[in-house]
């Protein structure tokens, strides 16, 4: 009885946590080595390296194209650029969930608007350049360029990022990220459930 209340309250611990789950933003980063970022054809890419994940829309590019994209100042290797057609997203998947993930954001204007996806808020989190950057920098000017960190709470975690521009192009390079870790409640339920296993196979040989 008293293993089933420990496995019950374990549940519990684990609920509580998942309805507050959130995403948090702020200036800051990079977490650590950049992912490397390639297309793999029209409007598709991959991130790979330090991170593993798919890209659909957008364009993958390695160099700045007048008036239409500019790479970020400071990028190392390539970078992803969403529109400049109104309304145009870029998505990135990753492959493992993420605890935290950095990137660069290159030339912040109120065009841009970004959704941080993340297992515990449906439709995800969304933020503008200017939660993260002065009103004198959110201009679109290419001089101007900053790092972004997103970190998901207890019992969430990312899953992916979506860029939108409603007119000129979102620019954003030098990723990096930290893996998800298990929450200590997690490890409370696999200790629990192999418990509660033990117990059942003890049962079946005394019997």
């Amino acid at each position: 009885m008293k293993l089933l209340q420990t496995v019950v309250a374990s549940f519990a611990v684990a609920a509580s946590s998942m309805a507050f789950a959130s995403v948090s933003g702020s200036a800051g980063g990079p977490l650590g080595t950049f992912a490397d970022l390639s297309s793999t054809g029209a409007n598709t890419g991959d991130m790979t390296g330090s991170i593993d994940a798919s890209i659909v829309g957008g364009s993958v590019l390695s160099t700045s194209l007048t008036n239409n994209y500019l790479m970020p100042v400071g990028t190392v290797g390539n970078y992803l650029a969403a529109g400049p057609t109104a309304g145009t997203p870029a998505e990135v998947t990753f492959d493992t969930p993420l605890t935290s993930v950095s990137f660069l954001w290159g030339s912040p204007d109120t065009f841009n608007q970004l959704t941080v996806l993340s297992s515990g808020v449906p439709g995800g989190t969304a933020f503008l350049a200017t939660d993260f950057f002065a009103a004198a920098m959110v201009n679109g000017n290419n001089a101007n360029s900053g790092y972004v960190l997103f970190t998901a709470s207890a019992g969430d975690t990312i899953t992916g990022l979506r860029f939108t521009s409603n007119t000129n192009a979102f620019e954003s390079s030098n990723y990096s990220t930290t893996p998800a870790i298990p929450e200590p409640e997690t490890y409370a339920l696999m200790l629990a459930g192999l418990g509660v296993m033990g117990f059942i196979a003890r049962r079946r040989k005394a019997a």
